[in-house]
């Protein structure tokens, strides 16, 4: 307590030190703060179920390219056949999202729905809060006992129903067809683990059979939409999981040959297929907070082995006086630990305010980022950082005070004290040395990252996105229950749109280019034919009539949909431009003939008809690829995009004339996903942008704190050489000369950091391979550039000690004891 009670002291004795070492330590310590605190939750927690470690992500790889690829949704028939020969999981297990349409309980909604298999919360291990989950028995075509059911999330619960607990055997209208409320589940669970999950689980009896007897195409082999997850049973390991997975696939491929040649099931982790690929950047962004850290260590350490040097006499009196060199280093210690206490308490106080700011930068799709928070964990992070921070710091200085020699020390000489601070700059020089090479690493990335958004930013996605409304529609089967019915409603609706005050054109796609849907269909061309097993695949878009005008995409030969294309006309494709460069390079391909899918999934032969320019569907970092259009009104969709140019630069104001134009037709369809293309485009680039302002702002603060220390440095060097720089000048060295000698040694230390942070960039950078666009992880004009303004920067810092120097007068220099 002594000791804690002088550091305090000492610390309120020199404001500007303390001032200066707090700003630097906060900034370090709440940065690290509240980074962590995000990827201990998305990266480090485990999952929120029971026994998280059995849990394994089920999909379906193509087993002629690396295993390593990520895994594809599985189709229904073949998750059927592997839980039915099923040995190793305790419960297996499939859904996929979907929405469903709720009428009856006031205004028209749409819900965020799953169609999930009978054991998917065993498979999680989730019980109820109130009733029951699903029986096998109802994934049934038209149910179970009690006709088709749903389970309630607890959230849809307590909004719509205030939390009525006679909820259980209540009816509700879901895209028109009576389901049976039979459970609801508990507060904190929720699925996806994201920002937007399900608000109601229905069962999968409404992929079983369609209204007309026949499959929906979801039941197709070929048709692999379905995201698969199982436990593996209690001492069960991984590896047995996958072979028997493998053997069940092998059994599968020689039985199916249509549909399943290649394509394998396989097992993954599920936290890491929840996770996805964000883990990479989340580690890049925490390193980089590790480095300012760092710098901010060392920044401090300067300062502190400066003071120690100024108090060399202190402590020669205190060792004078009977003080042992071990009590002198703890109490140096102790000051540099209190110090850095503080500056995690500062520090704590901007991550409160810091993760409210990450949260709200961050993209949304990340899992669990709404659940970020300051937490136990947390609080002992930040307490480990603080007291080791203060005690790697200040080991040096108080090694350094607590070995100083007597003699000189107390001798009143300055030249003594100089000469042993001058035995310490090898130390200084060394931290500027690193804190140079860290910023560095900080600002290539930096670069690399700010150069690649900026090219990504500019990328064509090939559509016009001005002007454009966009909406989701998802008709109830209930009350369009033929595909006739559907392909009337969209004729009925499209021209009344496209007949609004302000509208340009208007028409309906699905999926709509970056909303992140996607449907891939395997296709034989008819012409030459490919053997069982060797089909090609690709994207497939359903599209309406005037689309492409709509959306801006260019016609480049042949047509595209017209009145011609009906449902009872002849089936005809558009393709675009990537298709046929793949598929028919250097031929014609007007004409030519398609068949989308295979085996029991296998489509009606299509004419190519006419091709279209390329259009980023995915993202805009993906490349162009392979994409078949099918006309709506020959394979018409429950589910679409509405789109609608508009004369207006605010689309959003023509979305209550499009919501009363489709209540008009039916006021049981609710409009959904208003929004404004362009916001599909921002959300594209929300990740690239977030990961190169972050790692940008942790560069600045890295740079400035650099700068600082050079500053500190060359300051302190000055102060040291002030009678050397006087009998410099007075024996005829010019303020040239002055200048030259102070900032040549600051610039070789700059020099000496800027070498070493460029051979560790050339390594670290490729962690940043994944996050750059049309940027190579090795950019020789972004390091030069980054390397030339450190330069720039740590010469300014040099400067303005050596200009003091210059301008001093020598014979108050000598005169100087």
């Amino acid at each position: 307590m002594h000791d804690i009670r002088f550091a305090i002291r000492q610390l309120f004795k020199e404001p500007r030190f303390t001032a200066v070492a707090l700003l630097a330590l906060a900034l370090g310590i709440g940065a690290n703060t509240a980074i962590f605190s995000v990827v201990d939750s998305v990266l480090l927690k485990p999952l929120p179920f029971p026994q998280p470690e059995q849990l394994v992500a089920l999909g379906a790889i193509d087993v002629r390219v690396a295993q390593t690829e990520r895994s594809d949704p599985i189709s229904l028939p073949n998750f059927s056949d592997l839980r039915a020969h099923n040995r190793s999981f305790a419960f297996v297990a499939v859904h996929r999202p979907a929405a469903a349409a709720l009428s009856g309980e006031g205004e028209p909604q749409s819900l965020r729905a799953e169609h999930v298999s009978a054991e998917f919360f065993d498979v999680l291990g989730i019980r109820p809060a109130l009733g029951r989950t699903f029986q096998r028995a109802e994934e049934a075509p038209g149910g179970g006992p009690d006709g088709l059911t749903a389970v309630l999330s607890d959230a849809f619960w307590q909004r719509q129903f205030k939390g009525d607990r006679a909820i259980l055997g209540r009816k509700l209208i879901l895209d028109g067809q009576p389901f049976t409320v039979v459970g609801v589940m508990p507060p904190p669970f929720q699925y996806p683990i994201n920002s937007d999950p399900a608000e109601v689980y229905i069962t999968s009896a409404l992929d079983a059979v369609s209204t007309d007897g026949t499959k929906p195409p979801t039941e197709s082999r070929g048709s692999y939409s379905w995201i698969g997850s199982a436990r593996l049973k209690p001492g069960v390991s991984f590896a047995q999981g996958l072979a028997e997975v493998r053997t069940v696939s092998a059994a599968l491929e020689k039985q199916y040959p249509d549909s399943n040649a290649h394509f394998w099931m396989t097992i993954a982790p599920l936290r890491r297929d929840l996770i996805g690929d964000v883990s990479t950047a989340l580690y890049v962004l925490f390193g980089a907070v590790a480095c300012v850290l760092l710098i901010a260590s060392a920044n401090v350490a300067n300062l502190l082995l400066a003071r120690a040097i100024v108090r060399g006499k202190e402590m020669a009196l205190r060792s004078a006086l009977g003080a042992s060199r071990a009590r002198i280093f703890r109490q140096l210690l102790t000051e540099s630990v209190l110090l850095s206490a503080i500056g995690g308490a500062l520090g704590l106080l901007l991550a409160i305010w810091g993760i409210d700011l990450l949260v709200a930068l961050i993209p949304q799709n990340i899992p669990r980022i709404s659940n970020v928070h300051l937490d136990g964990v947390v609080l002992a992070f930040t307490l480990l950082v603080s007291l080791g921070t203060g005690i790697v710091f200040g080991l040096a200085p108080a090694m350094y005070a607590s070995r100083l020699d007597l003699r000189s020390a107390l001798n009143d000489s300055t030249r003594a004290t100089g000469g042993a601070a001058r035995s310490h700059h090898g130390l200084r020089n060394a931290l500027v040395i690193s804190e140079v090479a860290l910023a560095l690493i900080l600002l290539i990335g930096a670069g690399l990252l700010l150069q690649s958004f900026a090219r990504l930013s500019r990328v064509d996605p090939g559509v016009q996105p001005e002007r454009l409304l966009t909406a989701f529609v998802a008709l109830p089967s209930a009350a369009y229950p033929k595909p006739e019915n559907i392909v009337t409603f969209y004729d009925q609706l499209l021209p009344r749109l496209r007949a609004l005050p302000g509208v340009a054109s208007a028409s309906a796609v699905f999926p709509l280019p970056l909303s992140g849907s996607n449907m891939t269909f395997i296709f034989d061309i008819k012409e030459r034919p490919r053997p069982k097993g060797e089909q090609a695949s690709c994207p497939m878009r359903i599209a309406a009539s005037d689309y492409f005008h709509t959306m801006g995409i260019p016609l480049r030969r042949g047509r595209v949909f017209d009145a011609r294309d009906h449902f009872k006309s002849n089936p005809v494709v558009v393709v675009n431009e990537k298709f046929v460069e793949e598929q028919f390079p250097g031929e014609e391909v007007i004409g030519k003939k398609i068949q989308p899918g295979i085996g029991d999934g296998a489509g009606p032969i299509c004419e190519i008809v006419g091709v279209v320019a390329n259009v980023k569907h995915k993202s805009l970092r993906n490349a162009f690829t392979s994409e078949i259009y099918l006309p709506e009104a020959q394979v018409p969709f429950d589910v679409n995009y509405l789109v609608v140019r508009t004369n207006t630069s605010h689309p959003s104001t023509l979305t209550a004339a499009v919501r009363a134009e489709v209540a008009r037709l039916n006021s049981g369809v609710p409009l959904t996903r208003t929004r404004v293309f362009d916001e599909y485009l921002m959300r594209s680039l929300t990740a690239p942008r977030f990961n190169a302002l972050l790692l940008s702002i942790f560069a600045g603060v890295a740079l400035v704190l650099t700068a600082i220390g050079i500053y500190g440095v060359m300051a302190y060097s000055v102060a040291q050489r002030r009678q050397e720089i006087g009998i410099r000048m007075a024996l005829g060295a010019q303020k040239q000369d002055v200048l030259r000698l102070v900032i040549g040694g600051g610039m070789k230390l700059t020099a000496l950091g800027v070498f070493i942070g460029l051979g560790a960039a050339f390594g670290l950078t490729r962690l940043l391979g994944n996050m750059l666009y049309g940027v190579k992880p090795f950019d020789g004009p972004t390091m030069i550039a980054v390397a030339l303004l450190l330069a720039s920067i740590a010469m300014l810092a040099c400067w303005l000690p050596a200009r003091r120097a210059a301008g001093s007068n020598p014979l108050i220099a000598l005169r100087e004891q």
